[in-house]
């Protein structure tokens, strides 16, 4: 059983094709009045399939809920015949853009990507400057857990997440920040690597500047 997405500016569309000759076993089309795109998918345990992305449609279409100000976090679960079972609009008042979800061993998934809103929505901590990673533990309703934005005065784009052995994540993206915020190395060049590694509640216990003289991305 294959699984098949194909993003536009203006919806998500699914299809899951039931066999190698691809045949289509269903297709749903699920969006707002505005564009939606999606950069994550998994499938869940439980049963169903968790998307992940980014709208900037208010309540119109599928979407529940408002935008909460330009852009924000999008997740949508659904069950093994591609109808939603529930869905969330998280974000504040600035941009907020979804890249990375993954599973988490309570049942719960971690949500990955960046943000420049402050205070404002559902956003509880503030921008350390333009950009930073903003990451949200989130249950298996979609609930917000907890949630941590790390960064510097600059700009921090979050790409990917992985689960570590101790319970804790590695996050992964690129930094054009100096030493601010929660950045203790300035930049190599323009932008550099920047890995940082927390624990199951998100708090920091190292993060590691990668990179040369010239443009690394």
């Amino acid at each position: 059983m294959r699984i098949k997405l194909l993003t536009t500016i203006a919806f998500l569309y699914v299809m899951q094709f039931a066999n190698a000759q691809y045949d289509i076993q269903w297709q749903n089309t699920v969006g707002g009045n505005d564009y939606e795109l999606t950069y994550s998918n998994l499938i869940v345990t439980t049963g169903g399939y968790l998307f992940g992305g980014t709208s900037f449609s208010n309540v119109s279409g599928d979407k529940s809920e408002n935008s909460n100000g330009f852009e924000d976090y999008w997740i949508i679960k659904i069950d093994t015949l591609g109808n939603i079972v529930w869905q969330n609009t998280i974000g504040g008042s600035g941009h907020d853009m979804l890249t990375c979800i993954i599973s988490t061993s309570n049942g719960g998934f971690l949500l990955g990507g960046w943000s420049d809103s402050p205070i404002s929505g559902d956003k509880t901590v503030d921008s350390k400057g333009s950009y930073d990673y903003w990451i949200l533990k989130i249950d298996s309703l979609g609930n917000i857990v907890w949630q941590n934005s790390i960064g510097g005065s600059s700009a921090d784009y979050l790409s990917s997440i992985s689960l570590s052995i101790d319970g804790g994540f590695l996050l992964g993206g690129y930094s054009a920040s100096s030493i601010s915020g929660d950045k203790t190395e300035g930049c190599n060049g323009f932008w550099d690597y920047w890995v940082v590694k927390i624990d199951s509640v998100g708090n920091i216990v190292w993060e590691k500047q990668l990179g040369e003289t010239q443009l690394i991305i």
